[in-house]
């Protein structure tokens, strides 16, 4: 019964709820109502003659034939305003929770809902207390002003009091203000309002790019001291890959795995002396003395891992494990990451222009997800793309023959690269499916383009004439 009573408050569309859902036109935002439906099923909007089918482009060079598709929930009849919901939530929250399956179109209404601008709304009370206090100064100074109020009867420290709460509720209001209900996240969050499952990271494919061909790069320079003297180094992320430290795990994980896992962290004074020390005892040693000085600097690190020799900031910075991984913030040359289909995978005899985008394909997918420390090593023949492909081949053969993948090129790579494809094929040409309601009715809203002309003359057409009211 209390479950009936939640749901007719709080889960029911009524008309007023209505009115604000006709936000962008007659037809409801939320496509309410909806037809009842007697069990859960898959509706695919096809179109009339497949118009809306598209093709998806796989990486092993089949193509699948895909439809928009829409999860219609089982609805009793009746129930045709009530939003899909859950019945513990409703009851231990007591408040909406419309469940809804999601599509690119909702992920995106999700997210813009969650991080939207609430400044205006939750700093309303610090501006009204703000406006109070100018109100209030503003009076005091002209009072003085016309002689109604002396200098003297002015308390000490009451304009400097007033003056020093204004500064400080304007430095409040002018940053990220949020309400009461969700003050203790700043707190608990570490300054943020919203909690993600991971932190995000940089993979900066431009600057590596640009390294490797030895064209100019823009780095962070970075100043310590060493041996007295002020050493300047440059802080790029390419060289600390290039440069990685020379273990058995690190030799062969590419750049989009090490920007997962390990991160540079700065070296502090005391490490910064210990290194010095050790490496001043052993000038005189042999080389291979050196490979033990370094086990030594990663065993006194722990998880951190010195870099190699030919790293610019080897001697005040090093490489360390993350105890949980980032997700990398990919940043591509603009246009070199084609679509899958203007690689032409199943033609033997492609085009100039087709040559072109494989190559740059193959080699920023290289530049990723392939283990390398020279720019030779990501072509075989000459080419970037007799490389990627190889690799690409033996992937679907042992992905096909159901066999443990050992390319070199890392497994996850090939489904991450699937993914950015799907990503463009979901953006560019899905379309999002049409609610079942919509695709069997038409919409007769009367057309209003003349409705603001003819404003003025439908209330002239209102009014009464007097004669009408005039007896003879």
């Amino acid at each position: 019964m209390y479950s009936n009573i939640v749901c007719i408050e709080i889960e029911l569309h009524t008309h007023t709820s209505l009115i604000f859902s006709l936000t962008k036109g007659c037809e409801c935002r939320f496509y309410f109502p909806f037809r009842s439906c007697a069990k859960t099923c898959i509706q695919e909007d096809r179109g009339v003659n497949d118009e809306h089918v598209i093709d998806w482009h796989r990486l092993d060079g089949n193509i699948i034939k895909l439809a928009p598709w829409l999860l219609e929930p089982k609805r009793p009849m009746g129930c045709q305003f009530i939003n899909p919901h859950s019945n513990a939530l409703s009851k231990v929250l007591n408040c909406n929770t419309n469940v809804q399956i999601g599509d690119a179109s909702q992920v995106y209404y999700s997210t813009l809902y969650t991080g939207k601008n609430n400044q205006k709304e939750d700093s309303e009370r610090q501006e009204r207390i703000t406006n109070t206090i100018n109100r209030r100064l503003l009076k005091t100074e002209e009072e003085i002003l016309n002689g109604t109020r002396k200098p003297d009867e002015v308390q000490d420290g009451f304009i400097e009091g007033l003056c020093r709460m204004l500064g400080g509720l304007n430095a409040a209001t002018s940053r990220c203000v949020v309400s009461s209900p969700m003050a203790h996240l700043l707190v608990c969050q570490g300054g943020t309002r919203f909690t993600m499952s991971h932190s995000t990271g940089n993979l900066l494919i431009n600057q590596l790019e640009d390294t490797i061909d030895g064209k100019s790069v823009d780095v962070r320079l970075r100043t310590n001291i060493l041996n007295g003297k002020k050493t300047i180094w440059p802080d790029s992320s390419a060289d600390d890959y290039l440069n990685r430290p020379t273990t058995l795990d690190l030799e062969k994980t590419c750049y989009y795995e090490m920007s997962m896992w390990y991160t540079k962290v700065c070296k502090t004074f005391k490490e910064m002396n210990a290194a010095k020390t050790t490496r001043a005892n052993d000038d005189d040693e042999e080389e291979e003395e050196e490979e033990d000085h370094h086990e030594y600097v990663r065993q006194s690190l722990k998880r951190k891992f010195a870099f190699s020799d030919s790293h610019p900031g080897k001697n005040f910075s090093h490489l360390a494990k993350l105890v949980l991984p980032v997700i990398p913030k990919v940043s591509l040359p603009k246009g070199k990451l084609c679509k899958i289909e203007d690689l032409e995978l199943n033609s033997s005899n492609p085009s100039v222009e087709t040559v072109s985008c494989r190559e740059d394909y193959a080699k920023m997918a290289l530049l990723m997800f392939y283990p390398f420390r020279h720019k030779d090593e990501l072509k075989l023949n000459g080419s970037y793309w007799e490389k990627f492909n190889k690799e690409r081949e033996t992937w679907i053969g042992q992905k096909n023959a159901n066999s443990p993948i050992t390319t070199e090129f890392w497994p996850k790579g090939f489904e991450i690269l699937q993914n950015m494809q799907d990503r463009m094929t979901l953006e560019k040409k899905m379309k999002r499916a049409r609610d079942p309601t919509t695709k069997i009715t038409t919409c007769e809203q009367p057309d209003d383009s003349d409705k603001k002309n003819s404003k003025s003359n439908t209330r002239n057409e209102q009014v009464p004439d007097i004669l009408q009211f005039c007896s003879r």
